[in-house]
């Protein structure tokens, strides 16, 4: 069986446990795609084999897969969060990813009422840079063949780093090595073969990657 590692800035390899999504965390994007603002966190899950720790994009044929930049989360430790106050010695690394989703697939099992899993959790679809301890406070943002399509900041959370953990891990104990896509900000939107991706925060690129068929 494949074992699923990220890799943190100091060399250090990490085995990856769970991969869990806060869905609808900015105001904004909330808007543009017509939704509502939801009365407490919530989660869906990606499986293991959507991690991409690569600097490629595949497209699958016939497919309306579109972009979302995401801070993650490293969780660095197992057990419960017990309290908004402990919530932050959870986290053992951060970086800037992209939750890929299939979105004419997850708006079909929106109107049907059914989960996101299959939209949300295919080969490929949760992109991740490398691990550092440094927390990220400047603007995390997306380019797409140079041109800036996403930006945000972490102060625009409805429900913020510490709020997440605590939620989630009074709901499902967290493992050490767990993975959480904290949100995107507005400007989410379609990719195509060889566009040019580069995601980041301030002026450090983390990640240039390629969209291949």
């Amino acid at each position: 069986m494949k074992n699923y590692h990220i890799k943190k800035n100091n060399g250090e390899s990490v085995l990856v446990r769970n991969i869990y999504c806060i869905g609808r965390n900015y105001s904004e994007h909330i808007k543009e795609l017509n939704n509502v603002k939801p009365k407490e966190p919530f989660f869906f899950q990606k499986s293991l084999p959507a991690l991409n720790t690569t600097n490629k994009i595949y497209l699958s044929q016939n497919k309306d897969i579109q972009y979302e930049v995401e801070i993650v989360l490293l969780v660095g430790k197992s057990g419960i969060s017990t309290s908004i106050k402990d919530a932050l010695s959870f986290i053992g690394g951060y970086t800037v990813g992209i939750d890929l989703t299939k979105r004419n697939y997850q708006n079909q099992l929106k109107e049907d009422k059914l989960p996101w899993l299959l939209s949300k959790s295919f080969l490929g679809s949760a992109v991740v840079s490398e691990f550092s301890n440094e927390p990220i406070k400047e603007d995390f943002w997306l380019n797409l063949n140079d041109e800036k399509k996403q930006k945000g900041n972490s102060n625009q959370m409805i429900s913020s780093f510490a709020e997440q953990i605590n939620f989630l891990s009074n709901k499902i104990p967290l493992i050490e090595g767990d993975l959480i896509f904290t949100g995107t900000p507005e400007g989410v939107g379609p990719l195509k073969v060889g566009d040019k991706i580069e995601i980041g925060f301030g002026d450090s690129t983390l990640n240039t990657l390629s969209v291949l068929d």
